[in-house]
């Protein structure tokens, strides 16, 4: 084990004096006393605070040991989010929670699709940190949160230092019963960066794929002619630019045809820029070729392209500097998100965009593709100064997650996205 993270799956180290796994009457414990602290702290949340809990699903690491239990949260009986809690004590109590779909229906909605014969007893339902969900189909390979084939890795390092998951762990250690639940700390610091947009592949809001339709032709509310997921990529990357461009159109309601049309022509023009394939994989930054930076600092050259031709319409303010942590290559080390850059960035009112290494890799050998990209727009601080969770736009839903402060590969990096003024 690195001092600086642990080392997951067929390796994992516990912390010192922090051994075990949780039985899940202990981890209903655990996450009943979030319920509070997420009620009582975090705006939108307020009406968690007499929610009750399903029963728990339960994930695995790939070896077989439990890893996580998954407990949809009930307002008045109806979902209201979900919340995911460690099943080994050697990680933070509270892995991920928002107010969004719990993973577990998504991937059952995958596995009903694409695996024959498919139910959760004979797939094991697999979590390993950052947004890995995923299910066991055979030796070696999963079912990814988007029905991607992966490889499952033999060994996984998630960037948590001992000293911070005993401190996290350190509030819900006097829990033995609901009545000494009690409330958690209220001595926190939330920033989230006002009015940045939310989007996700959901027809709802995107467009369709699969077409015969060519590029530049799709841009926009056409259908495309790459799978109907446009990438995490170039969905994360548009939600930023948005922001930057045209911030006054997400103060109200914004979900209108214009709207749709202004970010489906984004995510269309970044998935060309970025050379993102047609099922939606990106290349990480640092790459001879087109990958997600190259795409992000040519996208304004492009966008002023298509506005001559007349495809699209919208002024284009900025043109963007994309500055990653670390780049093909240079991404075998360890701390490249590091807590300074977060706080100045959202400070800033900059969001920035993860690329999450989850630990999977794509069966068809093309990498090094980030797992997953997100857009930070947010954190919690506790007393202390230190980020416990960071607020992400997951791509997956049209709603804000929590996603505890290192639960993510060691080769996970940030690019900060700097607008300038043209």
């Amino acid at each position: 084990m690195v001092l600086s993270s642990f080392a997951g799956a067929l390796s994992l180290v516990p912390a010192q004096n922090n051994t075990g796994s949780m039985m899940p009457a202990e981890a209903m414990l655990v996450a009943k006393r979030h319920l509070q602290w997420a009620s009582s702290n975090l705006p939108g949340f307020e009406n968690w605070k007499n929610a009750r809990l399903s029963q728990p699903v339960v994930y695995y690491f790939p070896n077989g040991t439990k890893s996580a239990y998954e407990f949809t949260v009930l307002v008045n009986g109806r979902p209201d989010g979900f919340m995911l809690v460690a099943a080994q004590r050697y990680i933070p109590p509270i892995l991920d929670f928002g107010k969004g779909e719990a993973p577990s229906k998504r991937l059952r909605r995958i596995g009903a699709a694409r695996i024959r014969s498919f139910s959760t007893e004979r797939h094991k339902l697999l979590y390993y940190g950052g947004l890995s969900y995923g299910i066991k189909i055979e030796d070696g390979k999963s079912v990814g949160i988007y029905g991607r084939i992966t490889h499952i890795p033999k060994t996984i390092k998630l960037s948590f230092s001992p000293t911070q998951v005993a401190n996290t762990w350190g509030p819900f250690s006097t829990i033995t019963d609901e009545k000494g639940i009690g409330a958690l700390s209220t001595s926190i610091t939330t920033k989230v960066i006002p009015n940045v947009p939310v989007w996700t592949e959901n027809s709802y809001v995107g467009d369709p794929g699969d077409a015969s339709t060519s590029y530049p032709n799709n841009v926009g509310l056409n259908a495309d002619p790459w799978d109907a997921w446009d990438g995490c990529a170039p969905i994360a990357a548009a939600q930023i630019i948005a922001y930057h461009e045209h911030p006054e159109i997400y103060e109200n309601e914004y979900y209108t045809e214009e709207y749709k049309a202004y970010m489906t022509s984004l995510v269309d023009i970044l998935h060309h820029t970025m050379g993102t394939s047609n099922d939606g994989r990106t290349y990480w930054c640092g790459r001879i070729g087109s990958d997600a930076c190259d795409g992000i600092e040519s996208f304004p050259t492009e966008y002023q392209k298509l506005t001559s031709r007349g495809i699209v319409s919208w002024s284009l303010v900025n043109s963007y500097d994309a500055q990653p942590t670390c780049t093909l290559g240079w991404c075998w080390l360890n701390a490249y998100v590091k807590m300074g850059d977060v706080i100045s960035e959202v400070d800033n009112n900059r969001p920035i965009l993860l690329q999450l290494d989850d630990g999977g890799k794509a069966t068809d050998g093309q990498g090094p593709y980030g797992d997953h990209s997100v857009v930070i727009v947010g954190y919690v601080k506790n007393s202390s100064g230190q980020i416990e969770y960071v607020v992400i736009h997951s791509g997956w839903d049209m709603h804000d997650h929590y996603l505890a402060w290192g639960n993510w590969g060691s080769d996970t990096h940030l690019v900060k996205i700097v607008p300038k003024r043209r």
